[in-house]
């Protein structure tokens, strides 16, 4: 198809390199489909704060402008100043139709005064976190100048409470079809996928397998991922006497944790605040089972089970292990919607 665009992407980071799997992958999965299905299109990647070393480089044929920010605060008035000076670059050489950035902070900022410059229109993608109170950027940055798109019903709701403003759209990042064998047994009951911080609160599926191994002594758990919570987690499974039940494994790829979740029955997604949670598509391509709370995409159906507290989340838990479950994938957000969502976005000049 055609499209014949320039897009510049601002991003606080992008991936190093073509095998950097943990720099947001809906992100990735969203630019390798846009510009497999619009081929004349032209991406050109500003990021300000990783990779952590300043350079140019070429992602998936995509050109990559690294800034080297490091997340420093000092280094903040030479990364805006840089990618303006960079934006204003490309714009001479390519002439830019559209400014898409992520996250409603700097990027968003930055974004807002190359947008008037350049006389294109900017669309802005809330990721997460950003529609919280907290984030001082909502309190200034000229809203009206942008497009602002949210990735779920719950974080609209929240962006609005915030600013007392709706937002332009709601484009959820999309997932490929999963292709996999029906008849591959699941041998794992529980799965875990996420960040070890405390607001993912896996502690919460550490003390629910706790509550359900007198009724399951041989529950199979896993808990896929890294960080600062992951020592603690470990102790509270020894301390609760399930850390034979549960393997903590560390990062995986996606390409890994997609054969984990084809061999899983039920996700389990304790997490008290998500943007979205990508990882919610992720399963459900992958035919589990979700349990979570009212967060991000959450959508009460057959195959999501959306907790009120703490104890419903375990007795949901118990009622799913003894249930007949349905392991047919679920696409529910597809990633073609994403592509053709955000081109109607990009083409609107």
């Amino acid at each position: 198809m055609k499209s014949g665009k320039n897009i510049l992407l601002l991003v606080p980071g992008f991936p190093k390199d073509e095998n950097d799997f943990l720099c947001t992958p809906p992100v990735q999965d969203f630019l390798l489909k846009y510009s497999g299905q619009y081929s004349d299109a032209k991406f050109f990647v500003i990021a300000f704060q990783y990779p952590y070393e300043k350079r140019e480089y070429i992602w998936n044929d995509i050109n990559v402008f690294a800034l080297g920010g490091n997340n420093l605060l000092l280094n903040k008035l030479f990364v805006w100043y840089d990618a303006i000076k960079l934006a204003k670059q490309i714009h001479t050489d390519y002439k830019i139709d559209s400014i898409h950035s992520l996250w409603f902070g700097e990027c968003a900022l930055i974004g807002n005064y190359l947008s008037k410059r350049f006389g294109c229109n900017h669309i802005c993608t809330l990721m997460g976190q950003d529609v919280s109170p907290t984030n001082y950027y909502l309190r200034f940055l000229n809203k009206d100048m942008l497009k602002i798109v949210s990735l779920s019903q719950n974080q609209s709701a929240e962006f609005c409470k915030t600013v007392k403003r709706k937002v332009d759209g709601e484009i959820f990042w999309g997932v490929e079809v999963q292709d996999y064998n029906l008849t591959d047994e699941r041998r794992i009951d529980l799965l875990a996928v996420g960040s070890l911080i405390p607001l993912k609160n896996y502690s919460l599926f550490v003390k629910v397998v706790a509550e359900i191994v007198e009724y399951f002594p041989d529950v199979v758990c896993k808990i896929v991922g890294d960080g600062p919570e992951l020592s603690m987690l470990k102790d509270l499974a020894i301390q609760d006497g399930v850390n034979k039940n549960i393997e903590f494994t560390g990062l995986l790829s996606r390409k890994e944790i997609f054969k984990l979740m084809q061999q899983s029955k039920i996700f389990v997604h304790p997490s008290k605040f998500e943007g979205s949670g990508f990882v919610f598509a992720e399963a459900l391509a992958n035919g589990m089972t979700i349990i979570s709370f009212n967060v991000g995409y959450a959508k009460k159906s057959d195959k999501w089970f959306i907790a009120e507290d703490d104890n419903d989340f375990a007795a949901i838990t118990q009622k799913l292990l003894l249930a007949k479950l349905n392991y047919e994938p679920q696409n529910i957000f597809p990633i073609s919607e994403t592509v053709q969502k955000y081109h109607q976005l990009y083409t609107l000049n």
